[in-house]
């Protein structure tokens, strides 16, 4: 068995083969290294800006985690149940991200479900503006960005929600 971290969340995972994505955060594999050779970059002095992108960045990962638990709830199969659970749970560790870089606890309301359609397809619809918003406005964010650890943060958070684009089709 080998022991890896991820250098975005920073949680080790234990396998005999390195996954292809973060099991907690969802980046993909070239940010797990062997557990010894894994160095985060230092995060320093926040510019103004760069907390206020990171307050609206929480609040778009709170509002996304708490709306597909709620869509989990009122799925109408089992791999609808599934994925927004999955989507849920990785929101809820970008969440846990900001909060760390930001210096401030979790937000009560994180861990409630959040309001949705009733409607599964009408949620899968709703999945994918959301994915795009977050793409969007996460790119946005890097180019404000002048300290190097919110830019690998931003960027990696970048290529998970692209990647979740596909999933609701």
């Amino acid at each position: 068995m080998n022991l890896y971290r991820c250098q975005i969340c920073g949680e080790s995972y234990i396998g005999s083969v390195c996954p292809s994505h973060c099991p907690f955060c969802g980046a993909p594999g070239k940010h797990l290294v062997p557990a010894d050779e894994y160095r985060q970059v230092p995060l320093g002095e926040i510019s103004r800006k760069s907390r206020e992108n990171l307050e609206r960045a929480l609040d778009l990962a709170v509002g996304n985690a708490t709306f597909y638990r709620g869509a989990a709830q009122v799925a109408d199969c089992e791999r609808g149940r599934a994925l927004f659970s999955a989507l849920s749970r990785i929101e809820t560790a970008h969440a846990v991200l900001f909060c760390q870089v930001l210096g401030i606890p979790l937000p009560e309301e994180l861990s409630a479900p959040g309001e949705c359609s009733p409607s599964h397809k009408e949620n899968l619809a709703e999945a994918q503006k959301r994915e795009s918003r977050a793409v969007q406005l996460y790119t946005r964010f890097i180019e404000d960005a002048g300290e190097e650890r919110v830019k690998q943060l931003l960027t990696a958070l970048v290529e998970i929600e692209t990647g979740h684009l596909g999933l609701a089709g």
